[in-house]
């Protein structure tokens, strides 16, 4: 089962990233989707549950937050800039949980 949920994850990641190839549509509701996944991820692995990880969560929904606020407010510009900076860190953190959590990748 979390074999699933991690290629599920993966996936909605890769449509999420894939932007400017999709269309904002697309983003949105794969950004969606990776959130609630990423809770999903986030019950069934609870057991080694700790600050970095909690932060890691905390990230992704700050990233969804400023995406939705972005786009809800417009005329404020500076709310996208930190949405960009914000997802830019995201993929690096990702890419770190990913290869310590994972040891079959290495």
């Amino acid at each position: 089962m979390k074999k699933v949920l991690n290629i599920a994850l993966l996936i909605s990641f890769v449509v999420t990233i894939m932007v400017p190839l999709t269309g904002i549509h697309i983003h949105k509701l794969a950004s969606l989707l990776f959130l609630l996944l990423s809770g999903i991820h986030t019950i069934a692995c609870r057991k080694g549950l700790g600050a970095k990880r909690l932060a890691l969560l905390g990230l992704i929904v700050l990233s969804f937050a400023t995406g939705l606020f972005g786009m809800i407010l417009d005329q404020f510009p500076v709310i996208l800039i930190f949405h960009r900076c914000i997802s830019i860190a995201l993929v690096f953190f990702l890419a770190i949980h990913i290869f310590v959590f994972h040891k079959r990748l290495r």
